[in-house]
């Protein structure tokens, strides 16, 4: 499997676009790393292929997302709606990113975080790519993993 940047892209600027109605691009400055809060969401992805989209996004992104999905004024999100929004994009993300694979392929639940001391990490995995992405000035990134070994845990 090859990480294709510009299909991962389009996909992702098309789901902001028709989802959220906020245009992202490619970073040219900027760390993700340099931020207070942020929300991230994984999905994976199993069967002929395995493993996982990675969607890490600052709280100012996340707040926006949920706001439009559930109508709701910014100021009334909880950090569930937050987690809600950004695991709702990650899910776009996934299932688009599935109708690329060959053979049957199966998506997960997503799981989300927020806060601002975190990392987060797939074992048995590595990352093919990993998209820069800017929205509304806030920098934002989305991850493609490959699982690379199976662990058997011993009973």
């Amino acid at each position: 499997m090859t990480f294709n940047a510009d299909e991962i892209f389009q996909i992702a600027s098309t789901i902001w676009d028709t989802a959220i109605g906020v245009p992202i691009e490619l970073a040219t400055t900027g760390s993700i790393n340099n931020r207070s809060r942020s929300t991230a969401a994984c999905i994976q992805i199993t069967g002929a292929w395995n493993g996982a989209i990675l969607l890490d996004c600052p709280i100012e992104v996340a707040r926006k997302a949920a706001s439009v999905m559930f109508s709701t004024d910014e100021p009334n999100l909880t950090t569930a709606d937050l987690q809600d929004a950004v695991a709702e994009l990650v899910n776009m993300l996934g299932g688009n990113f599935k109708a690329l694979l060959t053979g049957t392929c199966y998506l997960s639940l997503p799981a989300a975080v927020e806060g601002g001391d975190y990392s987060t990490r797939i074992p048995g995995s590595m990352t093919l790519g990993r998209l820069a992405l800017s929205c509304e000035g806030y920098a934002m990134s989305i991850a493609v993993l490959e699982k690379t070994q199976s662990r058997t845990i011993a009973a």
